[in-house]
C-alpha cells in the first residue's frame, strides 16, 4: 500500500502515534489497532453501532483493501487528536476523519473514545 503522511516539526510524539494508528486501520492490521484501543474503549462510526473494547479493531475497518492512503493532517492536543484522509483502490475512495480521546496525556497512554466519520465515493482514478 501506498502511503502518504503529513510532514510536520515532529515536536509532538502523538502525531506519530495517530498517524500510525490510521495506518494500521487502514491495513487492517488489528493487532496493532486492538494494542492503542483501552479494554472499555468506545469506538463510534458515525452514523453505526458503537463497540466497546479492543476487539471494536476486528469490527471497525475500511470497506475495501486500499491501495493508497493519504492522510492529510494529524492534531493533537493533550488527551485529544484527530486525523483525517482518505483510503482508495481500484476506482473507490473512503473519506475519513477520526476524533480521539486518550486515556491520559502520557505518550502510552492508550485511545479510551474514537468516533470515526467514513464517506465513500467514486475516485477519479
Amino acid at each position: 500500500m501506498e502511503i502518504k503522511l503529513p510532514t510536520d516539526c515532529g515536536n509532538a510524539p502523538r502525531v506519530g502515534i495517530v498517524g500510525d494508528f490510521a495506518v494500521n486501520w487502514a491495513r487492517g492490521d488489528t493487532a496493532a489497532v486492538s494494542e492503542r484501543l483501552a479494554d472499555d474503549a468506545a469506538w463510534t462510526v458515525v452514523g453505526g453501532e458503537t463497540r466497546i473494547g479492543p476487539d471494536a479493531a476486528q469490527e471497525v475497518g475500511p470497506p475495501f483493501s486500499p491501495e493508497r492512503l493519504e492522510v492529510v493532517s494529524v492534531v493533537t492536543h493533550g488527551r485529544l487528536a484527530s486525523c483525517d484522509g482518505y483510503l482508495e483502490a481500484g476506482g473507490r475512495r473512503l473519506d475519513f476523519s477520526h476524533a480521539i480521546r486518550f486515556t491520559s496525556t502520557s505518550k502510552t497512554a492508550k485511545i479510551a473514545e474514537l468516533r470515526s466519520y467514513c464517506i465513500e465515493l467514486e475516485s477519479d482514478d
